[in-house]
């Protein structure tokens, strides 16, 4: 007879018979039962704030004249693979623009959008930009789709401010519903 076939695992059956494994497992439970938790108190105290490399919702910008940076060029509506972006220029005659051309009408639907960032890369004048705003649920079909006057608002968090934050937060309502405003007086990392 084959003297391998006989042979048994003392190991592997005191193993089984003393419920080594599930030991382990519930140790190792119990062990992040009484830690210290990381959960954010969103949207009630804290709210995370993005590096400035997310990409989020739109912003059209202006320099620091006030003058809209837009063209019309229409580059970012020829860029954009779901065809989500509108253009239509016009002949600046007030001197809101830079130049001689502005967008009279810019429009994004972003339901549609898959905030790939092609549009941004394709503006030549840097006026397109994607965001930090990532609270982008709504409970109708027009708060997607956003106008150039309601991208060329102020944006809550500055472009400047570097991010990857927890900032604690409030919560405010305006004409579209409540919002989380942040409070960037008191920030902590992330980690």
């Amino acid at each position: 007879m084959n003297r391998n076939h006989y042979n048994f695992d003392l190991n592997g059956l005191l193993k089984k018979v003393f419920f080594v494994d599930l030991i382990q497992g519930l140790f190792i439970t119990f062990h992040y039962t009484f830690s210290k938790t990381i959960t954010m108190k969103y949207p009630d105290e804290e709210t995370w704030i993005p590096y400035k490399r997310f990409r989020g919702l739109h912003t059209l910008n202006k320099n620091k004249e006030g003058k809209e940076l837009c063209v019309g060029c229409e580059l970012c509506q020829k860029s954009c693979p779901t065809q989500c972006i509108t253009v239509v220029p016009m002949q600046d005659t007030t001197g809101k623009g830079i130049a001689d051309r502005v967008a009279y009408r810019w429009e994004i639907n972003l339901l549609r959008c898959m905030f790939c960032g092609l549009c941004e890369d394709a503006c030549p004048t840097e006026a397109l930009k994607l965001g930090r705003e990532y609270e982008l649920a709504g409970t109708s079909m027009q708060r997607h789709l956003l106008t150039k006057e309601e991208l060329l608002a102020p944006q809550a968090v500055p472009a400047e401010f570097e991010g990857g934050v927890i900032v604690k937060a409030r919560l405010g309502t305006d004409e579209t519903g409540i919002k989380v405003v942040p409070d960037m007086s008191v920030q902590k990392r992330w980690w």
